[in-house]
């Protein structure tokens, strides 16, 4: 399955604009995770870190992985400036996620399943580094056009989303719709 369409780092902007951050606010969505201190998480297609730094301050570690070498800068100047320790940004391939297998507790992905050049196979990499019963976070697009955000035709709806995780052995813990957004939490199992 493939609908690759990268977002361009040129955009960073919008990616950290106060109206996005008010229709798609990292706290309310963190809140929709029971968070635990002892967590390990990725926030995978981290960007410049709009999740990753609020995640940062709730969980032991977190890691960082964009296949964007720009958007990896971006975050690790952040960071360096804010003197966060517990993050640590990382270079991905397309589709391989650089972690040992068993290795997260938690992984958050926010509006990047239609970026995923093979969805498939992306989602095995989101099992194989997850611990047992660790969770999946997913915030993407709802299916309709807003008037800005990815293509409708290449956007992934709630309902796809949840069938096609669920083929990959992940149960359905919560779905929630946002403004413009939906909500899943799931949870692997063997």
């Amino acid at each position: 399955m493939s609908n690759h369409k990268v977002f361009d780092p040129k955009k960073i902007h919008v990616l950290e604009s106060k109206e996005r951050c008010s229709y798609l606010n990292p706290k309310q969505v963190l809140s929709l995770v029971n968070l635990k201190p002892s967590y390990l998480v990725a926030d995978l297609g981290c960007g410049s870190g709009v999740f990753s730094i609020p995640l940062s301050k709730k969980v032991k570690k977190v890691y960082a992985i964009d296949i964007e070498q720009k958007m990896i800068d971006a975050l690790k100047q952040k960071i360096e400036q804010k003197k966060i320790y517990n993050i640590k940004p990382l270079l991905s391939k397309d589709d391989q996620i650089p972690l040992e297998n068993y290795s997260l507790d938690l992984l958050l992905t926010i509006n990047t399943l239609h970026e995923f050049r093979d969805l498939d196979k992306t989602i095995k990499e989101i099992y194989r580094v997850l611990k047992p019963v660790g969770k999946v976070a997913v915030v993407d697009f709802k299916k309709k056009r807003e008037g800005f955000g990815p293509p409708s035709n290449i956007r992934i709806s709630s309902r796809k989303a949840r069938i096609i995780f669920k083929q990959f052995h992940f149960k359905v813990l919560k779905v929630k719709y946002l403004r413009y957004d939906y909500f899943l939490l799931l949870e692997k199992y063997i």
